[in-house]
């Protein structure tokens, strides 16, 4: 279940760092531009041009620092956002909203600006609080900040109506901002929506996960053997290929938890079960089948092969575990697919060549006829 939400989360964090990359590189380009344009409007005062040049530059600096800090993975992508709220909040509330009334900046340019950028920024900043900040307090925050940008421009509107400017271009920028805040609430019930969508994803995967794992080995359990095993018997059946399969079990396994305790028994189960996932193909699968009874599936492979990773793994089992110095064995027995063969027949061999290997002795693999 961790590991299924960790990738998860990993997946996420990537798209981020990407999302946050491209943005960054396409933000730097953009305020180059603008100040390209800055440099060479001659109806600007030379300060009010060095003061917004000086600011993008300020916009730049930032977005370095941002494309940085995600490719490098220096800090957590929490703390960068949080860094990006903070310092585009301010820049949209002063240089968009408080700065350029003070410099005079008229009603009819507000309408530009409010066209060409400003909007759009607000908007971006809103989305990413949206992200940032959980449920109500994410709507909150962003409520305030929009409310107070709409405020700076209503504002705006009635000085320059008390002054008899045209209101014509001040009605269009509310509009406009009017507009905004219903693109703002489809996104932050579009997000809602795709938030709850992911978590009950999430939530059928593990349910999914939990149906067909084996909870003490983390092996696929017997419903997944069994459906694994049908679907190899149709491909055999169909494209005429091979398949062997195995069943074995632990060699005395009721002594060792007798003697032991199940503590120690559950332990050399999992331990078998790690053994078998760093030895076989991946090709394979393995499941545990019930209790100290496992189950091999050896697709593609004949008789003659099937015998000898079967004896491989028999070696490699009294070889890796051990209980006060003495090996735990365990028998096998193996069957290959015959065309008469269906999923009962086929376990039925199997299980008949297990019975055979524990009554010729025990730590041995027999081949079903």
């Amino acid at each position: 279940m961790h590991t299924m939400l960790d990738q998860e989360r990993q997946r996420f964090d990537q798209q981020r760092r990407r999302t946050y990359q491209i943005a960054g590189a396409i933000g730097i380009l953009i305020v180059a531009a603008d100040i390209v344009t800055l440099i060479f409007d001659q109806h600007l005062l030379w300060w009010v041009r060095l003061l917004y040049v000086g600011n993008d530059l300020f916009l730049i600096a930032i977005s370095l620092v941002i494309i940085w800090l995600v490719t490098t993975y220096r800090g957590s992508l929490t703390m960068v956002e949080q860094m990006m709220f903070i310092t585009f909040a301010a820049e949209s509330l002063l240089f968009n909203g408080i700065v350029p009334p003070l410099l005079g900046q008229t009603i009819a340019q507000r309408w530009i600006e409010t066209v060409n950028d400003d909007i759009w920024f607000l908007l971006l900043i809103c989305t990413l609080g949206f992200h940032l900040f959980r449920n109500r307090t994410g709507v909150l925050v962003v409520a305030s900040l929009y409310s107070l940008s709409v405020a700076i421009v209503g504002g705006q509107t009635w000085l320059a109506s008390r002054q008899g400017a045209d209101l014509a271009p001040g009605w269009w920028s509310l509009q406009i901002y009017g507009m905004g805040a219903i693109l703002l609430c489809f996104i932050y019930v579009i997000s809602r929506y795709r938030a709850q969508a992911q978590r009950l994803q999430i939530r059928y995967e593990l349910v999914e996960g939990w149906a067909f794992v084996d909870m003490l080995t983390s092996l696929p359990n017997r419903r997944r053997c069994e459906q694994a095993l049908q679907e190899a018997i149709e491909r055999s059946r169909r494209y005429g290929e091979q398949l062997a399969i195995c069943i074995w079990d632990i060699d005395h396994f009721k002594r060792i938890n007798d003697t032991y305790g199940h503590d120690r028994g559950d332990q050399v189960l999992r331990q078998i079960a790690q053994l078998m996932r760093q030895t076989l193909r991946s090709t394979d699968l393995v499941g545990r089948w019930g209790g100290e009874e496992f189950i091999l599936l050896l697709p593609c492979t004949g008789q003659a092969a099937a015998e000898v990773v079967v004896e491989r793994l028999r070696c490699l089992l009294m070889a890796a575990i051990t209980l006060d110095g003495q090996p735990v064995t365990a028998s096998f027995g193996i069957a290959v697919y015959q065309t008469d063969d269906d999923q009962v027949s086929l376990l039925a061999r199997a299980d008949h060549a297990l019975y055979a290997a524990k009554a010729a002795g025990r730590n041995r693999v027999m081949i079903a006829v």
